[in-house]
């Protein structure tokens, strides 16, 4: 076990550098944009660019009293930048996230249903987006409180699991859905159990009562987000007009493939079955859905959109006990999709944190070693593009 440990103290801390590294070439190299910076001249300030701002500004001034765009940002990360006392809060913050990375890396290996927990560790750490655990944000700290809460529930010590599922619904809108795995898990188990995957639906209401008795207003969180254009699902018909803008600008190539995948999909239902159909239907849409994007940021979320839902059903089909946590990614992903806005989904999807066990426990190829330097590659290059678009 101690060596084993060793091991994952080496990919995190190999993986870790490699993200730092690549953020100091790009500082030097002048790839980033300065005035995106929440504390400017910070050292690596690309790591605390975007809303560490916001949250920095609650920790110093607490939330408004009337709803306004503050009420998106849950409390607990801003509570714990103000209570850093003599340490600045970019110190405290960036010892927190450091910290909280190397506690998801560990989380997610020791939570492997397989036991193969070094898989899990390599999974995570060639994740395209991954490198984004190291942003002064509450996403690391809030992953790893969920990881942890399922690790320590699946090891038969709720009591240990119910204050850090509370903790991760304290620290992100979507911290609660861990809720989900630990309740369809505490069936025919004891009140502690179910105790503790109530916890974090009692303290995301507890947020929401909290914003509701600061502005005076009882959906602040709800109008924040509508505020950040995040609309629900009446947003989704955007991504479907840009599907017809692609069509209408190139008819006749989109007809001519339209066809062939038609045509494909046809000679799978008769050969192969309806799993095999729905797979080529899938890599027949992806194409069309990445060649609609209108931005390189609408471009990679939605690149990982299309990488994250075959792994949920690759851990649907792992078997019965890793649906409660298919069932889990899967309600994080309809989540972000439901919001109608996609920006920021490579980020906030790192939170469907069971698609880590699908790739080191699923099919052997998802672990071919040129996907894995793929991927790894494509992790170093999104840390390149930090204050290009709000990560």
């Amino acid at each position: 076990m101690r060596r084993a440990y060793v091991h994952f103290v080496a990919i995190w801390m190999a993986w870790a550098g490699a993200v730092v590294a690549t953020v100091a070439i790009g500082l030097a190299a002048g790839a980033y944009d300065r005035s995106k910076a929440g504390v400017p001249g910070t050292t690596l300030f690309p790591f605390f660019s975007w809303d560490f701002g916001w949250y920095d500004a609650i920790a110093h001034h607490g939330y408004p009293p009337v709803a306004d765009r503050f009420y998106a940002f849950f409390p607990l990360w801003p509570w714990l930048l103000r209570a850093s006392g003599s340490i600045a809060d970019w110190e405290l913050a960036g010892a927190l996230t450091v910290v909280a990375s190397g506690l998801v890396f560990l989380g997610v290996a020791a939570g492997s249903p397989a036991g193969r927990p070094r898989q899990a560790a390599l999974a995570l750490a060639c994740w395209p987006g991954s490198s984004l655990l190291l942003l002064a944000y509450p996403d690391g700290l809030a992953l790893a409180a969920a990881v942890w809460a399922a690790v320590f529930f699946m090891r038969e010590r709720p009591v240990a699991a119910a204050p850090l599922g509370a903790a991760a619904a304290l620290l992100r809108p979507n911290g609660f859905l861990i809720a989900l795995p630990l309740a369809l898990l505490s069936r025919g188990r004891g009140w502690a159990y179910k105790l503790a995957a109530l916890a974090p639906v009692a303290a995301a209401a507890a947020v929401e009562i909290f914003f509701w008795s600061r502005s005076g207003r009882a959906g602040a969180f709800f109008h924040a987000q509508r505020l950040w254009g995040r609309s629900g699902p009446s947003g989704a018909g955007k991504w479907a007009d840009h599907v017809w803008s692609l069509f209408e600008a190139h008819t006749a190539v989109i007809a001519v493939a339209l066809v062939a995948g038609c045509a494909a999909v046809v000679i799978a239902w008769r050969q192969f079955g309806p799993f095999t159909t729905i797979v080529v239907a899938y890599a027949c849409a992806v194409p069309v859905l990445l060649a609609a994007t209108q931005s390189l940021q609408g471009f990679t979320d939605t690149a990982r959109c299309l990488l994250i839902l075959p792994l949920v059903v690759v851990l649907w089909r792992l078997g019965s006990r890793y649906r409660p946590w298919a069932l889990f990614a899967g309600a994080v992903v309809l989540a972000l999709l439901g919001s109608g806005l996609m920006h920021s989904f490579g980020r906030q999807s790192l939170y469907a944190f069971p698609i880590f066990w699908a790739i080191g426990e699923g099919p052997a190829w998802l672990r071919k070693p040129p996907l894995a330097v793929l991927g790894f590659a494509a992790n170093l290059g999104l840390a390149l593009l930090i204050t290009r678009f709000a990560p």
